[in-house]
């Protein structure tokens, strides 16, 4: 772990400076979900980064899941967060109730890949081999996660009647009763360091359940749940747990503030954040599927900030495609 890397994490650890609303002059705050997953660990570089362009206070709070901090950020309390297409779609049809609706995006950063993991040593390869099997459809903290390990079932052929349906309060939990082999598949984003203590302390190993059958093609998956689609991940020597190719579900990541957010403030984050992505790509690898022109994709599910834009009209980035997508939303 390099320098910038460890004042991600120290930023991370300033929390008990307390947070600010958004649009506050001397600091921001960046809300994320908890420690060991990949939004807190490429939060805390996003707030190190932004700290020090702005030379303003960035600190990161980790909450258990997106479902709690959307509610603070569309009301201001906290700055800005990690939200993705998925969890920002059910924000604007009302799943976290009124007061989660008033969210815009900045930027668009990476795409995430999930899946549904599960113990190497239990035969269990593609997603039809879950029937039967004890498995969580439900995580209480993150809904959007729920509803997309609900529809991975239904992509690869079953529905949650066909297997024992567990709860956790999110993926740690989940990653922790698969180590104690009390539940048989779980949700994880792939590569994290979660799968990577789950796959070095468990005996043999852990899997990713593979996405396959009829219904496994990205007309379905976003059909099912807007926002998400299928990627295919080889083996590669980052992740010692994929040993052959395997089908998961993917959806983009965004920089997401409040309605209210003054522009001058977003305009600044935004400037930021764009000067800090190539640095921001060599020290966090799971960035790397970001880029500076992808910044403005159309793949948003509430729109873009006003700022947005302006700064993206200004680089010749929104598109015909941004402005149907983002009209297509208006209120």
């Amino acid at each position: 772990m390099n320098w910038r890397q460890y004042a991600g994490l120290a930023v991370a650890a300033m929390i008990g400076l307390g947070s600010t609303a958004a649009g506050a002059a001397d600091r921001y705050t960046l809300g994320t979900n908890p420690q060991g997953t990949i939004y807190y660990t490429i939060g805390g570089g996003i707030a190190a980064a932004l700290q020090d362009k702005l030379g303003k206070q960035v600190t990161v709070q980790p909450y258990t899941g997106s479902s709690v901090y959307l509610p603070l950020i569309a009301a201001g309390e906290v700055s800005m967060g990690l939200n993705s297409s998925l969890d920002l779609g059910e924000a604007r049809a009302g799943v976290f109730g009124d007061q989660a609706k008033d969210l815009r995006v900045l930027a668009r950063l990476w795409p995430l890949n999930v899946a549904l993991v599960a113990r190497n040593d239990s035969g269990i390869k593609t997603v039809a081999d879950l029937k039967g099997k004890r498995v969580v459809t439900d995580l209480s903290a993150l809904k959007a996660m729920s509803q997309l390990s609900r529809t991975i079932l239904e992509l690869g052929g079953l529905a949650v009647s066909d297997v024992e349906a567990e709860t956790v309060a999110g993926l740690g939990p989940g990653m922790e009763r698969l180590t104690e082999n009390s539940l048989d598949a779980t949700l994880i984003a792939v590569g994290i360091p979660l799968t990577q203590q789950a796959h070095a302390s468990i005996s043999g190993g852990i899997r990713y359940v593979s996405i396959e059958g009829e219904n496994a093609t990205t007309e379905k998956a976003d059909a099912a749940f807007q926002g998400t689609y299928l990627t295919t991940i080889n083996p590669n020597p980052r992740l010692p747990e994929v040993t052959e190719p395997v089908t998961v579900a993917s959806f983009d990541v965004f920089l997401t503030v409040g309605a209210d957010m003054a522009d001058e403030d977003a305009t600044a984050i935004l400037e930021a954040l764009y000067e800090s992505l190539p640095q921001l790509k060599t020290d966090y690898p799971a960035l790397g599927g970001a880029a500076q022109e992808r910044f403005s994709t159309p793949s948003n599910t509430v729109p873009y900030h006003p700022a947005a834009v302006v700064f993206y009209e200004g680089k010749g980035m929104w598109t015909e495609a941004n402005a149907a997508r983002d009209a297509g939303m208006a209120d």
